[in-house]
This record gives C-alpha cells, sequence and structure tokens, in this order.
C-alpha cells in the first residue's frame, strides 16, 4: 500500500507540473498555451479556442483545489510536521488519481488533434520529436543486481519501515486520543516538547521509505528511459533529504535556512542542540561526527545542485525558460552508480541519526518528568500544610479524621 501511495503523490506532482507549464494558475502570458494561441493567432478559431479553455478550466477547478500547492510540496519537499505529510499519503485515492490521469489524457489528445488539424490546414506536416538516440548510454549506464539481491533486499527493508512508521504514529497520537476519549485536558500539551522530538524520526523514514520504492522501481523498469526517470526521483530525495535535514543556505554556507525559512533544518532545530545542551560526553561526539558527515553532504556538488534539482521537477521556470531541452540531455546520460551512491551516502548516516534522536527523546523525556516531579512535590506540600492546619485548628476529631483520610489518599495517588 506504502509503495503505491509513493507513486501516486509522484503522479500528483507530475500533472500539477505539466498543468503549471501548460496554462499555470493564474494570468501567466508565457504559459505555452498562451504562446501557442498568440503563434496560431486568426489560424486558431475562436469557438476551438474558447472550448479547450474550458476544459482545462474544469480540470483546473476539479483536481486543483485550495489545497493543492500544500500537496504538491509534501510530496516533494515533506515538511517540518512530517504528520501532515502522513496524513495526505493516507488520503490518496487510488480511484481519484486514476481518474485525474485519465482526464488529463483526454485534454492533451484534444490538443494532439488541434495542433495536426492546424498544420495540415497550413500544409506544414507535423512531426512528432523523433526518440534520441541513447544506445551509448543505455550500454555505459548499466547497474547490475546479481540475483535480484538489491531488489529482494529493498522490498523487505520497505516493509520493515513502512510497520515501523505506522507504529510511530500510532504512538504520537495516543496522547490525543486519551485526551478527547477521557476528557483530560492539556495531556497533549505537556507532551509537546517530546512529541516534537518524532518529528525527525518520521520524516527519516520517509526517506528510506522513498529511496527504497525508486529502487524497486529502478529494478523493476522494462525500458532505459523508464530507469533514467527513477533516477530522476532519486535525485530529487536525495536532495530534498539533505535540505530538510541538514540544509542548503541561498549564501553557499551550508547547515543555515535562508533569511526567508521559517523553520530550521532538523539536525540544527532539534537533534544537535539538544546533544550539546546535554551531559552526555558520548553524544556529544556522537553528535560533532554526525554532523562533519552531513556537512560534507551539503556541500558536494552532486547533492547540492539546485539547477539540477529544479530541472528534475519544473517543465518550465517562471521566467520562461524551459527546462526539458537540458533536462532531456542530462537524464538520458544520468549515471546509476552515480546517483544510488548519493542516495547510500546519505542512508549510511541515518542509522546513528535514528539512535540519536531517540537520545533526544529520552533528554526531552527526563526534561518533561523533572518538571512534572516538580510540579508533584509543590502540590504535595501545599496539601500536606493544609492538612497540618486543619489538625491544629479547632474542629472536632470526626472532621478532622475524615479530612486527614481524604488527604491521605491524595497523597498516595500523587506518590
Amino acid at each position: 500500500v506504502w509503495e503505491k501511495r509513493i507513486h501516486l503523490k509522484y503522479v500528483n506532482v507530475i500533472l500539477t507540473e505539466t498543468i503549471k507549464a501548460l496554462c499555470g494558475f493564474s494570468k501567466d502570458k508565457h504559459s505555452l498555451w498562451s504562446s501557442f494561441c498568440n503563434n496560431a493567432g486568426s489560424l486558431l478559431g475562436e469557438d476551438k479556442k474558447k472550448q479547450i479553455e474550458e476544459h482545462l478550466t474544469d480540470y483546473i477547478s476539479s483536481y486543483f483545489g485550495n489545497d493543492s500547492k500544500d500537496c504538491r510540496n509534501f510530496a516533494i519537499h515533506y515538511d517540518y510536521d512530517p504528520l501532515k505529510v502522513y496524513d495526505y499519503l493516507c488520503s490518496l485515492s487510488e480511484e481519484m488519481e486514476s481518474k485525474r490521469i485519465t482526464d488529463f489524457f483526454a485534454i492533451s489528445h484534444e490538443l494532439l488533434l488541434l495542433m495536426n488539424e492546424l498544420s495540415k490546414e497550413q500544409r506544414l506536416p507535423l512531426e512528432m520529436p523523433q526518440c534520441p538516440d541513447y544506445s551509448f548510454w543505455e550500454a555505459l549506464n548499466i547497474f547490475p543486481d546479481n540475483d535480484d539481491k538489491i531488489l529482494r533486499q529493498s522490498r523487505k527493508s520497505l516493509a520493515s519501515y513502512c510497520n515501523t512508521l505506522d507504529r510511530i504514529v500510532r504512538s504520537y497520537r495516543l496522547p490525543d486520543i486519551i485526551e478527547r476519549k477521557f476528557n483530560t485536558e492539556g495531556l497533549a500539551g505537556q507532551l509537546q516538547p517530546l512529541k516534537e522530538t518524532f518529528h525527525p524520526g518520521i520524516f527519516l523514514l520517509f526517506i528510506y521509505i522513498d529511496v527504497c520504492c525508486i529502487v524497486i522501481a529502478y529494478f523493476t523498469s522494462e525500458y532505459y528511459i523508464e530507469k533514467q526517470l527513477n533516477l530522476r526521483h532519486l535525485n530529487v530525495i536525495v536532495y530534498e533529504g539533505v535540505n530538510k535535514l541538514y540544509g542548503f543556505s541561498d549564501e553557499g554556507e551550508v547547515g543555515k535556512c535562508s533569511q526567508n525559512a521559517t523553520h530550521q533544518p532538523f539536525w540544527k532545530g532539534i537533534l544537535f542542540p539538544t546533544i550539546m545542551n546535554s551531559d552526555n560526553d558520548f553524544w556529544k561526539k556522537k553528535a560533532q561526527e554526525i554532523d562533519v558527515q552531513l556537512k560534507a553532504l551539503a556541500i558536494s556538488p552532486s547533492i547540492n545542485d539546485k539547477d539540477l534539482r529544479q530541472m528534475s521537477v519544473h517543465i518550465r521556470e517562471k521566467k520562461n525558460k524551459d527546462y526539458i531541452p537540458r533536462f532531456t540531455d542530462k537524464l538520458i546520460q544520468m549515471n546509476p552508480l552515480v546517483e544510488m551512491n548519493k542516495a547510500l551516502k546519505l542512508l549510511s548516516i541515518l542509522p546513528d541519526i535514528m539512535k540519536l534522536n531517540s537520545e533526544v527523546s529520552n533528554i526531552r523525556y527526563a526534561e518533561i518528568k523533572t518538571k512534572q516531579n516538580m510540579a508533584t512535590a509543590k502540590m504535595k506540600n501545599q496539601i500536606e500544610s493544609i492538612r497540618n492546619m486543619i489538625l491544629l485548628s479547632g474542629v472536632d476529631n470526626t472532621t478532622k479524621k475524615s479530612i486527614c483520610d481524604s488527604t491521605d489518599k491524595i497523597l498516595s495517588l500523587l506518590k
């Protein structure tokens, strides 16, 4: 199920980027449809133009609501609250996404017919772009998997990571469930600092799951171009993974967010400072070692390649920059050994980060427990003071005994 969800989220991204390139979501003078209409001029009948634009408008209104931008961003960028990503993925419907695809194919078919009609009228033969010859690169870019060893391990790991993800999310949401069911207000709020330490771990599981899904897709691909498109996804996962975990700066200084960012990466925002403020020398040393490794990833030109990342996601840039011609060459030449190695470099660090994340949770839990103990001790002192005052007062012995029994029960519960 999770494997299907991961691929469905990419379908969503592809169709979103295609519609953005074709007609935009606002008055875009440089959209592909606007350019086509301007170039066609009077050759394009007003009725036909209106008909297609109505179909495009209906498609956008049907499939791109107020949350479409968030869904697209969850699929590509993840989120600093990974529970939002989890809920989004769980909400994906095979039926809805299949209908989204078939409806788009209907529109694209209509556009192709229109272009063919116009070319015939003007006696300009419409020649579809020839598929580039990539036989040399296909022979060169081979990633062998003897006896399907990597494929089998990826499937096994995927099942394990998905089960772990579901289990952690259930634990994460348990305080909220208890609060709603038993009317215990404030429980979830008290545990919020602890719950936030779950976020990096859930995010890392998404990286594991995404990489496993793409590796499985790569090794089960029938065609070379299909394999290369999966390498494109792998490249995006590694880039976005390092970005959310450690960060790329607009100014080139790694490990920091840009000035416009609203969150710090998980490493700098939660994990590293919590460990470095603790008294555990072992984990401090381990955190410093991981920090060096993450920085090496963030400054690696093969990973910190914003231009390649942009071309891997977008079809057309806002300033009417067409990525397709440049990216087609890069796509065909992508080397699986290089792309897989980038992913392996990131994955090799994640187990230590997961362990460190557990230690961060323990530290936060100890802090919450200390605060609760202090609050409990204060309450016990107040109750004992009241109890002593009553014992010294002039009330009758029966009342004193009743009150003392009640306070003793409260003190027993507080223990």
